[in-house]
C-alpha cells in the first residue's frame, strides 16, 4: 500500500509542524554531513535563521564549526554500527546525541541530531548542582560530627580503665552503650541523608557473590558466636550482577536485626540459585514479626515493641532506621526485597539478585 502524492504531502506537512513545535534542537543530515531539515530550536542554538542552516553542509553554517567536527569524527562509525553516539557540548554548549535514520529496508540512510529542551537541560544542571552541593556539606558535617564521638570514645575507655567497683564499672558500661547507639544513630543518618539527594549511585559489574557472604560471616559470626548463636552460610558458587559494595550496605542492616534479635538458635545466610538470579537470604530464629507489620518495619524510625520483643532484644536498641537504609538501597540498586515472619516463627528476609550474562545462559541452558 502507497501513499498518493496528497497523502504524502499532508503527512509531511504534519511532521514539519510537529518537529518545529518541539523545544528540542533536531536536526536531520545526509550521510555526508549536510543538513535536511532543522527544527527552529536546532537553528536558534546555532543562532541562525532555518534557511541559513537547511542545504548547507554543518562545516559551512557559521557558528557549527565544533559541531560538524564531532558529526565528521563519529558519522562513519554510526553508519557502520548502527549505534547513536553522544556529543557533549557539541551544540553551542549543550549535549546531542547523534542517531541513524533508517529508510523502510533498514539501512542507514540519514543521520539524527537530536538534543534536549534546553529547560530539560538546565533543570538537570541545577540538580547536579544541588546534590554536588549537599555531598560538600555532608562530607564536611560527616568530619565534623564524627571529631567528637573520637574523643568521647577515648574518654569512655580511659574512665572506663579507672573503674574498680561494680557500680562504676556498670555506668561505665553504659556510658559506652550510650555512646555507641548515638554514633550509630549519626551514621544512619548521614547515609539516609546521601540515599536520599541521590548522592549514591550504583555500579554495577558480575562479582562472585561468595565474597559477599564471605565478608559477612567475618563480620557478624563473632557477635553471634558471643551471644551462643550458629552463624552460617550456605554459598551459591555463581556470580552475580550488581554493586558489590552496596549490596553488602544492604544486607548489613538485615544482618545486624537477625543477630540482636535472636536469643538462642541461630542466623543462616543462604542462597538460592534460579535461572535468572539468586535469591540470598537471612534466616534467623528470633522472635518474628507480625504480618501486619511486614511493611511498616522499613519506614524511618519504625519499632516493633511488643513485650516479647523487648523482652528477648539484645542491649543497646537499633536505632530504627536500618531498614529503611535497606529500602532506599533497594531502590538505587532496583532490587526487590521480602520478608516472611510469624510471632514466634523468626524471619527470613529475601533479595533478588541477579545472575551475571554467562551464568544466567548457562543456566538456562542445562535447565
Amino acid at each position: 500500500m502507497t501513499l498518493t502524492d496528497g497523502h504524502r504531502t499532508k503527512r509531511e506537512d504534519f511532521l514539519d509542524r510537529l518537529l518545529s513545535a518541539n523545544d528540542a534542537p533536531h536536526a536531520l543530515l545526509d550521510l555526508d554531513g549536510r543538513c535536511l531539515a532543522a527544527n527552529g530550536a536546532f537553528s536558534q542554538a546555532l543562532g541562525r535563521d532555518t534557511a541559513e542552516v537547511e542545504g548547507k553542509p554543518l562545516a559551512a553554517v557559521a557558528g557549527a564549526a565544533a559541531l560538524a567536527e564531532a558529526v565528521d569524527a563519529h558519522r562513519a562509525g554510526v553508519v557502520e554500527t548502527g549505534e547513536a553516539v553522544a556529543l557533549l557540548g557539541a551544540l553551542a554548549g549543550t549535549d546531542v546525541t547523534l542517531r541513524p535514520a533508517r529508510g523502510a529496508d533498514g539501512a542507514v540512510t540519514a543521520l539524527a541530531l537530536i538534543g534536549e529542551d534546553a529547560r530539560l537541560t538546565q533543570a538537570r544542571r541545577d540538580t547536579a548542582q544541588a546534590q554536588a552541593a549537599t555531598g560538600r556539606f555532608l562530607a564536611k558535617a560527616s568530619h565534623d560530627l564524627r571529631q567528637p564521638f573520637q574523643a568521647m570514645h577515648l574518654f569512655h575507655h580511659l574512665l572506663a580503665g579507672r573503674q574498680s567497683d561494680p557500680s562504676g564499672i556498670d555506668l561505665a558500661n553504659k556510658l559506652g552503650q550510650s555512646i555507641q547507639g548515638a554514633e550509630s544513630l549519626l551514621n544512619a543518618l548521614l547515609e539516609v541523608s546521601r540515599l536520599e539527594a541521590g548522592l549514591v549511585v550504583a555500579q554495577p559489574r558480575a562479582f562472585p557473590i561468595d565474597d559477599t557472604l564471605s565478608h559477612l560471616l567475618q563480620e557478624f559470626a563473632p557477635e553471634a558466636e558471643a551471644k551462643g548463636l550458629r552463624f552460617n552460610v550456605r554459598p551459591a558458587e555463581v556470580e552475580v550482577l550488581s554493586d558489590p559494595l552496596l549490596l553488602e550496605r544492604l544486607l548489613r542492616p538485615i544482618l545486624a536485626n537477625a543477630v540482636r534479635y535472636t536469643r538462642k538458635g541461630g542466623i543462616l545466610l543462604a542462597t538460592r540459585r534460579r535461572p535468572a538470579l539468586v535469591r540470598i537470604e537471612v534466616w534467623d530464629s528470633g522472635v518474628g514479626i507480625d504480618p501486619a507489620n511486614h511493611a511498616v518495619i522499613f519506614e524511618d524510625f519504625h519499632r516493633i515493641t511488643h513485650a516479647e520483643l523487648e523482652r528477648r532484644a539484645a542491649p543497646g536498641q537499633g536505632v530504627g532506621l536500618g531498614l529503611g537504609v535497606v529500602r532506599r538501597l533497594a531502590r538505587v540498586l532496583n532490587l526487590p526485597v521480602t520478608v516472611r515472619s510469624k510471632p514466634g516463627r523468626g524471619a527470613i528476609f529475601a533479595v533478588d539478585v541477579p545472575r551475571a550474562p554467562q551464568h544466567a545462559l548457562a543456566a538456562q541452558a542445562s535447565d
